[in-house]
């Protein structure tokens, strides 16, 4: 806590800058340990090392229970001011400030997408025509957070080249292009429950591709209206889980024929089943 008395002005307050050392607050108010450069050598140990409080933005909620932790890593670069003065107990860090980083400075703390730099790439699918990767930012039009996981939000404001994109560390994400195009991939499954209504209203075509098996359940009744055609190509189509076979056009029917040869029936004699061979649809009663 500051104490009441604190001198807030004058020549008491001094400011500093220093290393993140620690995150990990045992109070979860977002305080965090700070090697202050000048001040605490390395022999100084982590844990005889204060905690610094931190100044968040208005935009915070800042009170019962709807203040969010920061946003700063281990190992940043801080800036911040003694509230006591010469005592210099009572760190309050003001803000990050960017740095390379490495031994060789070969590595910079802005991150690399919001530096042109395409880190997340992704394979576009091309059964489905989709769209390549609209990434083009150019510093400093692309708002980059990155967590430490590895999980992404960008709005990049680089003209002609605007997007909005949330990407998982998975790989999931979701994409807004210039054009507003919507680009989703899920590397997983995806499960959606609607307790009302749903609405859809497509203007151009659809295309549904599915590698494997579909199953539609419907409690209620399915109405199709058609303006065009329908056109269903299958092996074997089943209408009421049918054993009764609907010849097709040019289909023949049993009648009881013998001799050899694929155009020759294989079924007993009077048995009423499509040919071998025919493509059939099956009614069941």
């Amino acid at each position: 806590m500051i104490p009441n008395n604190v001198d807030f002005y004058g020549d008491q307050n001094r400011w500093f800058t220093g290393e993140v050392i620690s995150i990990n607050d045992p109070l979860q108010l977002a305080r965090i340990k700070v090697r202050i450069y000048g001040l605490h050598s390395d022999t100084i140990i982590e844990d005889d090392l204060p905690w610094a409080q931190t100044l968040t933005p208005i935009t915070e909620g800042g009170t019962s229970n709807l203040g969010n932790p920061l946003g700063i890593q281990v190992n940043a670069l801080v800036f911040g001011i003694f509230l006591d003065g010469p005592n210099s107990q009572l760190p309050l860090v003001l803000g990050s400030m960017p740095k390379y980083e490495g031994d060789e400075r070969a590595d910079k703390s802005v991150n690399s997408l919001a530096r042109g730099t395409q880190t997340k790439t992704y394979t576009p699918d091309e059964i489905i025509g989709e769209p390549d990767d609209p990434y083009a930012a150019v510093y400093p039009n692309n708002l980059v957070y990155e967590t430490s996981a590895g999980h992404v939000k960008e709005y990049d404001n680089t003209p002609d080249a605007e997007r909005i994109r949330e990407l998982h560390k998975s790989g999931t994400f979701y994409q807004v292009g210039p054009d507003g195009d919507l680009v989703t991939h899920i590397v997983r499954d995806r499960y959606t429950l609607i307790v009302g209504n749903d609405a859809i209203h497509v203007k151009g075509n659809v295309t549904l591709n599915i590698d494997t098996n579909c199953t539609t359940n419907i409690g209620g009744n399915w109405d199709v209206n058609v303006v065009g055609d329908i056109t269903i190509d299958g092996k074997t189509i089943n209408l009421n889980n049918g054993t009764k076979g609907a010849a097709r056009i040019d289909d023949t029917v049993d009648t009881g024929d013998a001799g050899t040869g694929s155009h020759f029936d294989t079924n007993s004699a009077g048995t009423d089943i499509i040919e071998t061979g025919s493509k059939t649809v099956f009614i069941g009663d």
